[in-house]
């Protein structure tokens, strides 16, 4: 049995986001107030520890905002980064989406 070392609930969450040096968008699949997953071509670039920016647009912001990320996890499909040094609004913003799309998605049997 694999353990979930995760520190909050995640949701799925599908946004388009801009890794800084990479090449052009890729996919959220799912995110929590720590961290996301990106969906990735070649994962294997990337190697826990390494820090990189991430461009995203919030459903609710006018413009995009720029978060500094670590990644934790490499996957075959994909890299998790956990955020670090977030700017207070920012933090703010992706605690209002996620509570915004937890709330509103449909609960299994519903």
């Amino acid at each position: 049995m694999i353990r979930d070392k995760r520190k909050k609930p995640r949701i799925e969450f599908r946004l388009p986001v801009m890794i800084k040096g990479q090449p052009g968008l890729k996919k959220i699949k799912d995110f929590s107030l720590c961290g996301l997953f990106i969906e990735v071509q070649n994962a294997s670039q990337f190697k826990p520890g390494d820090e990189i920016d991430l461009l995203m647009k919030l459903p609710d912001h006018k413009n995009a905002i720029q978060v500094r990320a670590r990644v934790v996890r490499v996957a075959q499909k994909g890299i998790g980064v956990e955020f670090i040094d977030m700017n207070p609004q920012h933090a703010m913003a992706l605690e209002f989406c996620f509570h915004v799309f937890k709330n509103t998605i449909p609960l299994p049997g519903s």
